[in-house]
Order: structure tokens, then C-alpha cells, then sequence
């Protein structure tokens, strides 16, 4: 190159372009997939406490 990116200084060799990771973004896409994944299991795992506490305290009003 030549012009005013010489007279700047500018020098394409001595500045190399940063390669960016490929397998950065699918890791921390996996991540947050695994992540709603466990969040789901303890949500359904509360509910299903939940579910069966109700399910008690309804036969025992009912006299079981």
C-alpha cells in the first residue's frame, strides 16, 4: 500500500488481525444450552415437591 497510509506509518504486516477463537461461541452456546437444561430439572423437581406435599395435606383433610 502505498500514499497516505505510508506516510501515517500504517503497515499491514506489523499489525496482524486478531484470529478469533472458532469453538469460543459454540462452547459458550453449549454452555447456556446446558445451563436451560438444568434449570428445567430443578423447576420440575420444585414442582413436583410441591405436587406431592399438596397431594398429602389433601387426603389428610379428607381423613385417609
Amino acid at each position: 500500500m502505498g500514499g497516505p497510509w505510508r506516510e501515517r506509518g500504517f503497515d499491514p504486516t506489523v499489525l496482524p488481525l486478531p484470529r478469533p477463537r472458532s469453538g469460543q461461541r459454540i462452547e459458550t452456546l453449549a454452555r447456556e444450552r446446558e445451563q436451560d437444561g438444568l434449570v428445567k430439572i430443578v423447576l420440575v423437581y420444585i414442582a413436583a415437591v410441591v405436587m406431592s406435599f399438596g397431594v398429602m395435606v389433601s387426603l389428610l383433610q379428607q381423613g385417609w
